[in-house]
């Protein structure tokens, strides 16, 4: 079983444009996952560090595993690596902040690898841990380049709380009992997806940051859009 897949598939650009199913999957990792699950999916890009891979590694069925890590240090609240009880997390949305501006070098090599998928052998899908912070940003660039509204992109964003918020919720109630209020707030926001942490990952990139930073072309993106979008 996959946690907090989704298929982009129908989201609309602001061109009038939507994404065709079956192409641009998301979703947390693939240690449980079965045969089934990865029907369609022809490529897997596994976002974790080695040690996240190491201690749940993807059950890939032959598909093609290109493991892109964001970053390859631990970097704390952000990988998961760490049992959350174990330590204070920082402010996620410094940590989103820190991340477009310290990772543009893996994640300009994670979105070309998207784009330039070969998509008439089945869906590229992209995960990390839990399938939020990391692949929330991945998700949020690809959004982007393909013309979506920033509303869209949140809303896409958010939707994590659905499978997130009950395991969340549970844990917090755990580590009150152990581990009193400070440590139990610190978990919940860690698994939450929350509107101010990637509106930090979208100030901390500025202006043009697709084009400028991560160096994207204008005809990668055009070739990109031919083959993943569809007309209404």
């Amino acid at each position: 079983m996959i946690q907090n897949r989704r298929d982009l598939g129908g989201l609309t650009t602001i061109d009038g444009r939507r994404i065709r199913p079956g192409c641009l999957v998301r979703s947390a990792h693939l240690y449980q996952a079965t045969e089934d699950d990865l029907a369609c999916i022809s490529t897997i890009i596994d976002l974790r560090t080695p040690g996240e891979r190491g201690q749940a590694p993807d059950q890939t069925w032959q598909r093609e595993y290109l493991p892109l890590p964001v970053f390859t240090d631990e970097q704390a609240g952000i990988s998961h690596e760490k049992d959350v009880s174990e330590q204070l997390l920082p402010d996620f949305r410094y940590l989103y902040g820190r991340l477009v501006n310290e990772c543009t070098d893996s994640l300009k090599t994670i979105i070309t690898a998207i784009m330039e998928h070969d998509f008439s052998s089945g869906a590229v899908l992209w995960h990390c841990t839990e399938g939020k912070d990391r692949c929330g940003i991945t998700t949020a660039l690809i959004l982007e380049i393909l013309g979506m509204d920033r509303k869209t992109i949140m809303e896409d964003y958010l939707k994590t709380n659905l499978v997130n918020m009950p395991k969340a919720i549970r844990i917090r109630e755990r580590l009150l009992k152990t581990h009193g209020k400070e440590m139990a707030e610190e978990a919940y926001k860690a698994y939450i997806a929350d509107e101010s942490y990637l509106q930090a990952a979208w100030d901390a990139m500025g202006e043009n940051y697709i084009s400028e930073r991560l160096k994207i072309h204008i005809d990668q993106i055009d070739r990109f859009k031919a083959r993943v979008l569809e007309s209404v």
